[in-house]
């Protein structure tokens, strides 16, 4: 087993469905990769869904009691799990393109150094008819094209202005895992248990994924994004008040890793420059 996806879900079924269907879809070998789906304590019909597909690919359904938020939880069970030396971390409605396996395999082969791969992700907040449009190209269960409509269509990453200011080499980057973000990213297995998987007190949304790659950055893992390992965010609208919510976590979860990790980088943590998206790299290259 070469590859393993590690994919939380909560009462998100309809997402799943269509996230799995792109991993059906995937040019790289059924026999290289494994997917596990862990549910966070849901009670939808995940575990039937998950069915559905195990005569198309290799599908373990794992389950746990829901005790709040604890995707940190979630992930670290499949990943205890997964028998694939690399480690594939999408969500629920991450819809991947159909070379996404296969290139976060071909990267992580590409030399001896343990790297952390970042994922593409196209449509974060498509709207409108550009939603639909995008909706309509998935629906038919063509990722490609809707991955090509989304790139005619401007639909970019939301982390896009940071490449634009920074360079795509994320290497060069001082602060490389503030954009490691588990909607879609890949690393060793042996890397991750090695530094000690996601910290199961991060209970609430944001900040335990970055804090694992403070471990990973500071383990010499080597970070890397690639636009060819690229995927679409299934769009859907995010109202003013679950934005301010999470704006709000954000900034916690930022304090609480600055207290944990006394990096020059951390340092910048708790320093601001009007940056709607919030970037650590833009905040060091301004002011540090």
């Amino acid at each position: 087993m070469k590859i393993s996806v590690v994919l939380p879900t909560y009462n998100r079924s309809d997402l799943l469905t269509k996230t799995l269907r792109s991993l059906k879809n995937q040019t790289l070998a059924k026999e290289d990769y494994e997917v596990i789906v862990v549910d966070d304590g849901g009670k939808d019909d995940s575990e039937a869904v998950c069915a559905q597909f195990q005569d198309e690919m290799n599908v373990r359904y794992l389950w746990q009691q829901d005790l709040g938020f604890r995707a940190g939880k979630a992930r670290n069970l499949g990943i205890t799990y997964a028998e694939g030396k690399y480690i594939v971390l999408i969500d629920s409605g991450i819809i991947l393109s159909s070379h996404t396996l296969n290139n976060h395999l071909r990267k992580h082969q590409s030399d001896s150094c343990p790297k952390v791969i970042i994922g593409y992700v196209y449509g974060f907040g498509a709207a409108g008819e550009d939603a639909e449009r995008l909706k309509s190209s998935i629906g038919s269960n063509d990722v490609d094209i809707a991955i090509e409509l989304a790139k005619k269509k401007n639909l970019i990453d939301i982390r896009q202005s940071q490449y634009d200011d920074l360079g795509d080499n994320i290497s060069l980057w001082p602060a490389p895992f503030d954009i490691f973000w588990t909607a879609h990213v890949s690393a060793e297995r042996a890397e991750l248990i090695r530094c000690g998987l996601f910290d199961e007190r991060f209970n609430s949304w944001g900040g335990e994924d970055v804090e694992l790659g403070i471990r990973l950055f500071n383990s010499n893992n080597k970070f890397e994004m690639d636009k060819e390992i690229c995927s679409i965010h299934w769009p859907h609208q995010i109202d003013d008040a679950e934005l301010e919510d999470k704006v709000k976590q954000a900034g916690v979860a930022r304090l609480k890793i600055k207290a944990m990790h006394s990096l020059w980088q951390t340092s910048f943590y708790d320093q601001e420059i009007g940056d709607a998206i919030y970037s650590l790299n833009r905040v060091i290259k301004q002011l540090g």
